[in-house]
């Protein structure tokens, strides 16, 4: 059995000019990504007394692998300042930080066969981690020159609101291109395997839950 979740940091701005009009230059467009590497942890618990942070695994409650994408930004944008409460911002550059936390429970004595399941639902996190770099430049692309627009008490609190918009947006593409994706890949794996009650070599198992992604032969990340 697989979870899966997701963080989305804090906003932090960038060197932001207010314009009265925008004029966005391509020489000050740019993209940094930092794909840190996948951390691991295995969790092994006494049978029946689950740790608080387990999620629940819907089947037995002796084994379940968290794969958590995380994505933290920091954006460098253009204001067009509307009115003294409203601007429209227009994403200029971004530097990108990814990460994939997994997590293994299982309880003390779990047999191998367990074991090897969720150590397949890792797999399948890491292999779509491995799109990390490329989805995350993706996403950021989309949103360089687009206009952003919120209003606030004042100002800089406008400012916040068109970053948090702006930060929302890359999420949503990333995680689509990877979470999303990773998420139903294991929900494959699970019904191939029968959350690891039937036969079906893992390796295997994995290899068919990644073939069966419908974007796979997609052009995108």
């Amino acid at each position: 059995m697989s979870r899966v979740g997701m963080l989305l940091r804090n906003w932090r701005p960038m060197a932001a000019a207010g314009l009265l009009s925008y004029a966005g230059g391509a020489a000050a467009q740019s993209i940094e990504v930092t794909v840190q590497p996948p951390i691991v942890a295995r969790v092994v618990f006494d049978s029946g007394q689950p740790p608080p942070d387990m999620p629940s695994t819907g089947v037995d409650g002796s084994g379940v692998c968290k794969n958590v994408f995380e994505i933290e930004a920091s954006i460098g944008s253009s204001v067009e300042v509307l009115t003294p409460t409203i601007v429209r911002v227009y994403p200029e550059s971004f530097s990108v930080i990814t990460r994939l936390m997994v997590t293994i429970y299982t309880a003390e004595g779990s047999p191998a066969k367990l074991l090897a399941h969720e150590e397949g639902h890792r797999v399948i996190g890491e292999h779509y981690y491995g799109h990390a770099e490329a989805a995350a430049r993706a996403a950021a692309q989309l949103l360089i020159g687009r206009a952003f627009e919120a209003g606030g008490p004042t100002r800089a609190a406008a400012e916040q609101a068109a970053g948090e918009l702006v930060l929302a947006a890359l999420k949503d593409a990333f995680m689509e291109r990877t979470q999303a994706r990773s998420a139903a890949a294991n929900a494959r794996y699970d019904a191939l395997t029968e959350h690891g009650l039937n036969g079906m070599a893992e390796a295997e198992a994995v290899a068919a839950a990644i073939a069966g992604d419908p974007a796979s032969t997609s052009a995108s990340p």
